[in-house]
């Protein structure tokens, strides 16, 4: 083999037809790539009707989430380290003919990973993202949202993990996604640690996918389980002990608020909102002090 051999990997949780859909964008993407494609079925339901070639679908029905099944999708596709690119998916995430071309140029010398713009796939005039960074005053990350940045060819501070391609060699000189991570900010840390390893972030603007927000975790109308699981994990990304208290300090303040919102809109402070908050951040809490295991190379 001379060209690049892209290894896909697309995380199943939930509703069958969104993953059916993505796994459709990404045979039927128009690029004149090789690809190795699995499903990691963190539901247990995920079945086809017909075989597609070289798919491969790995059951975890203990549900690891996301990360963790990231990392069991690529090493067992790419066994034999024959990648040339990897590509990580959200279930609920759709590509654009021409993607997989785009993202295998786009890990040229020094890129550690990269993305393109996000377009809302329930309505594809709106972008969810077009480049964004992490906001180190907040501990939080700020997205563009405008068609002038989703044009631009550039390096970023920080890329979702909805659809992002990812430089092998990098990938595994970090060790993959950290596992402690459930869902939600498991992205953060994974660029944050490109980033201290001396590996840039690109935005590719041909790198165009489709999402359906909130598809499978309810994030768009701010479910107990999106609260919980983002809330949990805000401060690991970041290093230092005083800084993760400083962070800390104004996530209490944060999410003191948000309680009393939630408490207001659904009118009582022992709704599954404001627990769901509250579990989180508490969770959150005891990881300050905490530290990152080292890597399995």
């Amino acid at each position: 083999m001379t060209g690049p051999l892209v290894g896909v990997v697309m995380v199943h949780f939930g509703k069958l037809e969104p993953t059916l859909g993505g796994l459709k964008s990404v045979f039927e993407d128009g690029s004149e790539i090789e690809r190795r494609v699995a499903v990691v079925d963190n539901s247990g339901n995920f079945k086809l009707e017909d075989p597609l070639p070289n798919l491969t679908v790995l059951s975890r029905p203990d549900n690891p989430g996301f990360g963790a099944a990231a990392n069991a999708g690529l090493a067992e596709i790419d066994q034999d380290r024959a990648c040339t690119c990897y590509l990580v998916l959200n279930n609920d995430a759709t590509l654009q003919t021409g993607f997989l071309a785009a993202a295998a140029e786009a890990l040229e010398v020094g890129v550690g990973a990269a993305g393109g713009p996000i377009r809302n796939a329930y309505d594809p005039s709106v972008l969810w993202y077009a480049g964004g960074g992490v906001n180190f005053l907040t501990g939080t990350v700020r997205q563009r949202r405008s068609e002038g940045a989703a044009a631009r060819r550039r390096d970023v501070g920080f890329l979702p993990a909805t659809a992002i391609a990812l430089f092998p060699e990098a990938w595994h000189e970090i060790g993959g996604f950290d596992p402690r991570f459930f869902l939600y900010n498991e992205d953060v840390d994974l660029c944050l640690r490109f980033r201290r390893a001396g590996w840039r972030l690109r935005f590719e603007p041909r790198m165009v996918s489709g999402h359906f927000i909130g598809g499978a975790t309810g994030s768009h109308e701010r479910s107990p389980l999106y609260l919980e699981h983002l809330t949990r994990t805000r401060l690991l990304p970041f290093r230092g002990p005083a800084y993760r208290v400083y962070l800390a300090l104004l996530h209490t303040a944060y999410n003191s608020i948000r309680i009393l919102g939630l408490g207001l809109r659904y009118g009582t402070l022992c709704g599954p909102h404001v627990s769901a908050v509250a579990r989180g951040h508490v969770h959150a809490l005891t990881t300050v002090t905490s530290t990152r295991p080292t890597p399995a190379r």
